[in-house]
């Protein structure tokens, strides 16, 4: 079976279907999507907080090498923050046309009010995706093109942004748990465990990375696939532990917004969502493999293996963003119509249309073929694992 022509025919699928998406868009606007009087936030939110979360958990990897110097991680810098990047655009994308004038997003930069999270937000995401692109700049080019040795330059630009990127992948956790009006929101733990659903699905990323262009030749291969098969476990039980607190406080907490929002990701609509692809596929499955790889290394050197748990654990990532941020606003939803105040125009549902899975279809094959073209053209495949990143070459 030729996987490289299922992968293409996958990609080529999806930018059509984008392209259609987009059309859509363009001719319908924001009618064409599911969003109803209190679900503002939808699939295409959900997915920047995704893809975002995860740059900022390609960053932390990428630095293993560029900045911390960890042999196991050496030459894996340049892919991995390149991937960050493209995550990072694939989030900013997904945002931007959330917005329905993405224009207007001049105005946080124009007119910016720094008492609104929003805002910080913003230019959180933007100073992170400036230092990347700097990195990225620097690393691409030749030495001898440049006046100036490129390592220590790498290297006080990687201590720049390390600290942004930190910011960054709690960045939403903050935003969310600043809305008072969504008491679900409302908890501490949302600032940290946004940043841990990060690096857990920077380490599934970079293991499809590495299981697909990885050098299984290079000798330390098998060190690099153990340390982020354990990473990987690690996170997941963290996420596990601290999903398991966020509903519990949600449930003890005894008032009502919090308990309906809680009973609605675990029994709701979409309980499937939680319980089958959440915490089935993309925590118990993906840990059962991580397991089998780990008790069997020679495992880790085919590709299937390292791209299904890379895919099972972004999966569950990205539907975990969805069950985080639509229940606490059909639940407020829910407790404005039972108010006197009833009007059938109200809709307090939430279902994401054919148009809005197709454009991020779209966008998410546009990034990842750009992302390949980029990494062919530098020379960045396969992976050679091992090769430190001295910035001299």
């Amino acid at each position: 079976m030729n996987w490289k022509r299922i992968a293409l025919g996958i990609l080529i699928l999806s930018l059509a279907a984008g392209v259609w998406g987009f059309l859509m868009l363009l001719n319908n606007g924001q009618q064409m999507l599911g969003l109803g009087s209190f679900v503002v936030w939808g699939l295409w939110m959900a997915l920047y907080v995704f893809f975002a979360s995860t740059a900022a958990g390609m960053f932390f990897i990428a630095s293993l090498d560029l900045l911390f110097k960890v042999k196991t991680f050496a030459g894996t810098g340049k892919i991995f923050m390149l991937a960050s990047l493209a995550s990072l655009g694939a989030g900013l994308i997904h945002i931007l046309i959330n917005e329905g004038r993405p224009e207007r997003v001049m105005n946080v930069f124009l007119h910016p009010n720094f008492d609104s999270v929003l805002a910080w937000s913003v230019w959180i995401y933007t100073l992170i995706a400036l230092a990347t692109a700097a990195i990225l700049l620097v690393l691409f080019i030749p030495q001898k093109r440049l006046p100036f040795r490129k390592e220590p330059v790498i290297k006080w630009l990687m201590i720049l942004g390390f600290p942004v990127a930190v910011i960054a992948s709690g960045a939403v956790g903050f935003t969310l748990s600043t809305q008072s009006s969504h008491s679900f929101w409302s908890v501490g733990l949302f600032p940290v465990l946004f940043p841990i659903f990060g690096m857990s699905a920077g380490f599934a990323l970079s293991r499809i990375i590495v299981a697909l262009y990885g050098d299984k030749t290079s000798p330390g291969y098998p060190r690099l696939a153990k340390t982020m098969a354990i990473s990987t476990i690690a996170l997941l039980l963290s996420i596990t532990y601290i999903i398991g607190s966020v509903l519990f406080v949600g449930i003890y907490d005894a008032t009502p917004p919090t308990i309906e929002a809680a009973n609605y990701i675990m029994f709701g609509q979409y309980w499937y969502g939680f319980w089958i692809v959440q915490i089935g596929l993309g925590i118990v499955v993906a840990l059962g493999a991580l397991i089998k790889v780990l008790s069997k290394p020679g495992l880790s050197k085919k590709p299937a293996w390292g791209l299904t748990i890379g895919v099972l654990v972004l999966l569950g990532a990205a539907v975990a963003r969805l069950n985080f941020i639509i229940p606490a606003q059909i639940v407020a939803g829910a407790d404005f119509l039972s108010s006197p105040i009833i009007d059938s125009r109200y809709i307090d549902s939430y279902i994401p249309t054919l148009p809005e899975w197709a454009l991020s279809a779209g966008i998410t094959a546009a990034v990842i073929l750009a992302f390949y073209i980029i990494a062919k053209m530098m020379k960045l495949i396969p992976v050679r694992i091992g090769n430190e990143e001295t910035g001299d070459e």
